[in-house]
């Protein structure tokens, strides 16, 4: 009996510290800020991001002595992998140093540190159930919320945002591009529960969060909401047996959003007016500028120009040294073409349309509902890269492969188990 106890105590432990590692991953930011005021003190709060990954990667390791196993294994072959093709590419491309050694946008800072988005792959492997995964995103999402509630603050008093021009200098900007789709993966949660339970906590997540969006954001993280949302409503359709009334319902509310639009776009604009605030999407879409690209045609035909002059690609990062001239950041801003342009026409087309087939596999897999909204979460977060970031850098990209290698995991263990029961 009392190993029993003992047994259901370290499991629960176990799990429990799983979902602590997600928390603080999660909520990174703001454990940087508080390590950064406590090193201070001793004079190297320049170490606060290291230190705040040590905490994260001395917890993982804890969980692997208490498994007494080396957890989530393939993570660590694949993490090699990518720092050999790293390797690899510097000894062909020595003139990639400087990408490669930057402060902000380098390898080890923007790729390989533990606070980056190849990361949670390993934490969401870890934790391994859909329920669980989803709760502590949600629970993470409040601190977050304070933590950029403050920095929207700070910027109105300001009157401005800070950025960082091609150029390399200091501009001001009404908006910030990056902050929208950090608070969006904490939104998504929250608007596929208020969708699906219909309870007030989850709605109101959901609405915080797009209000922060849409104050202080880009136009781009509206657009994951759309595809999530469109993609929400096909699986919904397929599982439907009432196809007819809700086909009927999602054109009628299709209808009546579409002669709704100007009034409540007007309605939106007068109210932020009112509140002295301002909303670069309710901007452009009064406008009618909402599909401008934002100089990302110039961006998108210099990487076609690379394929072009390349096709069998440049290596990892290897399009920042001709799309630096474009943008401070330099990549493509576009997940196809950046593939294409690292990887080579051939094994970048290969990688491109394996995403494809199987996402779209695990969209149409039977069962598993509780994880493929887990999936679909992190699909719509990864389709920024539709349009922004760097998939190397993408928190949605790899944690949308790592639900994918859970999803077929929990698939094989159930046709094992219906096997079984059959025998």
């Amino acid at each position: 009996m009392e190993l029993s106890k003992r047994t259901f105590w370290l499991r629960i432990g176990k799990s429990t510290l799983s979902e602590v590692i997600l928390f603080l991953y999660l909520t990174m930011p703001i454990l940087n800020v508080l390590f950064r005021i406590l090193l201070t003190l001793v004079g190297s709060g320049s170490s606060a991001v290291w230190l705040s990954c040590i905490l994260v990667l001395t917890l993982y390791f804890l969980r692997c002595a208490m498994a007494k196993k080396l957890l989530v294994p393939e993570f660590w072959l694949f993490y090699f992998l990518i720092a050999l093709f790293f390797l690899i590419t510097y000894l062909y491309h020595p003139e990639y140093e400087y990408w490669y050694t930057r402060s902000d946008y380098g390898v080890i800072n923007y790729v390989l540190r533990p606070n980056n988005g190849i990361f949670l792959y390993l934490f969401i492997r870890l934790v391994n159930d859909p329920k669980k995964i989803i709760k502590t995103i949600k629970t993470s999402a409040w601190p977050i919320y304070l933590w950029y509630g403050y920095q929207v603050m700070q910027a109105m008093a300001r009157g401005y945002w800070v950025d960082t021009s091609n150029r390399g200098y200091e501009i001001h900007m009404s908006y910030n591009l990056s902050l929208g789709y950090n608070v969006l993966l904490f939104v998504l949660p929250f608007l596929y529960s208020a969708l699906e339970e219909k309870k007030l906590p989850d709605m109101i997540g959901a609405l915080i969060g797009i209000g922060i969006i849409l104050v202080a954001g880009s136009r781009g993280p509206f657009l994951d909401i759309g595809i999530f949302l469109a993609i929400y409503i096909l699986l919904k359709f397929s599982r439907s047996k009432k196809k007819l009334f809700l086909a009927f319902s999602i054109i009628a509310g299709s209808i009546l959003l579409w002669i709704a639009y100007p009034y409540l776009i007007s309605l939106l604009v007068r109210l932020l007016e009112k509140l002295n605030l301002s909303s670069r999407m309710i901007s452009k879409l009064a406008s009618g500028e909402v599909l401008d690209d934002s100089n990302r045609r110039n961006i998108w035909n210099a990487a076609v120009e690379m394929i072009k002059q390349n096709p069998f690609g440049y290596g990892a990062m290897g399009s920042r040294h001709v799309i630096y001239r474009y943008i401070y950041v330099a990549h493509p801003h576009q997940f196809f073409l950046e593939v294409l342009v690292d990887f080579g026409v051939v094994f970048g087309s290969a990688i491109i349309l394996w995403l494809a087939v199987k996402s779209v596999k695990l969209f149409s897999m039977k069962g598993q509902d509780e994880w493929k909204a887990v999936f679909l979460i992190f699909f719509a977060r990864a389709c920024q890269l539709l349009v922004s970031l760097t998939f190397w850098h993408s928190i949605g990209l790899w944690g949308a492969l790592a639900v994918g290698v859970c999803m077929s995991e929990a698939k094989r263990k159930e046709l094992k188990y219906g096997r079984q029961q059959d025998e």
